[in-house]
């Protein structure tokens, strides 16, 4: 069934849905009852008709002449009103007897309808014809042998008898009918709104494992939902696992790396690093190194990361940080980043992923780095722009290939990219990155924290 305007939801969907088949029942059980009524109204008269044509059949009598008569009197109610459409009328041919209401008019021929009850019995036929003022008429004509002589015996009655108390009955079944549809939607409505509870409390369940206050769903009350809630368990289970096996990765990598950093830090002193420049940088990178093992024992022993953390202080620090490095080039930036922001990332993965693609940004960068946000659907959009030469399009993809370098004239290792697109998918975002009118962008997706989103 295809409605005109379609419901959004599932409950609108089986309330509207159910108005449709209420109605169409009702109108269904109406016409039926419609039938019903009328039958009944028919049957009476039938068998009202039906007793004055055998009251007439027996009181036929033929005279000396070999005319027709009636032995008694018939003449009682209702066919002693005149002109009121209940009517007898004995044809014999030659001869015509009817009775005081027809006022000494004649019933003319008319249309005969078939009916199967009447076929295999002897019963008077039914009929259709018209009296001489124009009212439709009602009629049951038998055919009877008195003598010798073959006479045709007929009694109508007005149409509206048997019309007239159908709908009478109707004015009173309507109204009951459109109560009972209204009790039945009611109903309805009451049953799709219990029904849909559980998905309800679903809903809520995700909301909370999303804002960080759940880490799986219970077990759901109704069979139905079961194995949705058994299969998103899974699902974030999964997702535990690959999250733990890529801090491990990194922290593998960053143990690996952590001795030969050592021996560097060791190695620079005032002669070969007269500006300290080479010592900031080794130790950001030991910081980077640090935060990746002290992740992997988080995930360890099942520590649970922060997940509500605000963008625009992190944003601040690392702006700070990577202006004093690239002091040099005389970078400005623009930050529009909105003050309430806070995504539901661990804070370290925020600095590694914004530093990256910051630290690309101000390297790439002619004289200005540009940042803004913009709010989608329980995401954040952080756009990190500068007006550098940018990248082929062609070439765009591969710059998240780790260890790739696009242009080997400028310093750097060709995995920061990567790292912050693998981190960001993490947490169920993405990185992005295209050319602009004004140079180059970055759009890095973080989901929004619970908190910031309401």
């Amino acid at each position: 069934m295809r409605f005109p305007i379609r419901p959004t939801s599932i409950a609108g969907r089986l309330t509207a849905f159910s108005a449709a088949f209420v109605a169409g029942a009702i109108f269904v059980a109406a016409v039926i009852l419609w039938f019903i009524v009328a039958g009944v109204v028919r049957e009476q008269i039938d068998q009202r008709l039906d007793t004055q044509i055998e009251g007439l059949r027996s009181a036929l009598v033929l005279d000396r002449t070999g005319q027709i008569g009636l032995a008694s009197e018939l003449e009682g109610p209702p066919f002693d009103r005149p002109g009121s459409g209940w009517y007898w009328q004995i044809n014999s041919g030659a001869s015509t007897l009817s009775s005081r209401s027809m006022d000494h008019h004649n019933l003319k021929p008319g249309r005969r309808t078939a009916d199967w009850r009447d076929l295999a019995s002897p019963r008077p036929r039914p009929g259709e014809l018209e009296d001489e003022n124009g009212h439709g008429l009602y009629t049951r004509t038998l055919l009877a042998a008195i003598g010798d002589k073959q006479v045709e015996i007929t009694a109508s009655a007005p149409r509206s008898a048997l019309t007239d108390p159908a709908f009478r009955s109707l004015m009173w079944l309507v109204p009951a009918m459109a109560l009972l549809g209204l009790t039945l939607l009611i109903g309805t409505y009451l049953q799709v709104r219990f029904g849909l509870k559980p998905l309800k409390r679903l809903t809520a369940d995700v909301a909370e494992i999303s804002a960080g206050n759940r880490a799986a769903l219970p077990a759901a009350d109704v069979e139905e939902l079961k194995p949705v809630s058994s299969e998103i368990n899974r699902l974030i289970a999964l997702n535990e696992r690959r999250l733990e096996d890529t801090r491990v990765h990194f922290a593998n990598m960053a143990h690996g790396l952590k001795t030969p950093v050592a021996s560097l830090t060791l190695g620079l002193n005032d002669d070969n690093d007269p500006n300290g420049s080479l010592r900031d940088l080794v130790q950001r990178i030991d910081r980077r190194i640090r935060h990746h093992l002290a992740d992997a024992r988080k995930s360890a022993i099942g520590q649970v990361a922060q997940r509500n953390v605000p963008l625009r202080p992190r944003i601040d620090d690392l702006v700070l940080v990577l202006s004093n490095i690239y002091r040099d080039k005389s970078v400005s930036v623009r930050c529009d980043v909105e003050d309430r922001l806070a995504v539901r990332c661990d804070p370290e993965d925020v600095d590694e992923i914004l530093g990256n693609i910051l630290d690309n940004a101000f390297k790439w960068a002619s004289s200005i780095v540009t940042l803004s946000s913009i709010q989608k659907a329980g995401f954040v959009d952080i756009v990190i722009g500068d007006d550098g030469p940018g990248i082929s399009d062609d070439r765009i993809k591969q710059a998240f290939q780790p260890g790739m370098r696009l242009d080997e004239s400028v310093n750097g290792s060709g995995f920061g990219l990567g790292i912050a697109k693998e981190l960001t998918e993490l947490y169920g975002g993405s990185v992005t990155l295209k050319n602009s009118q004004d140079g180059f962008q970055a759009i890095i997706r973080l989901p929004l924290s619970h908190s910031a989103s309401s």
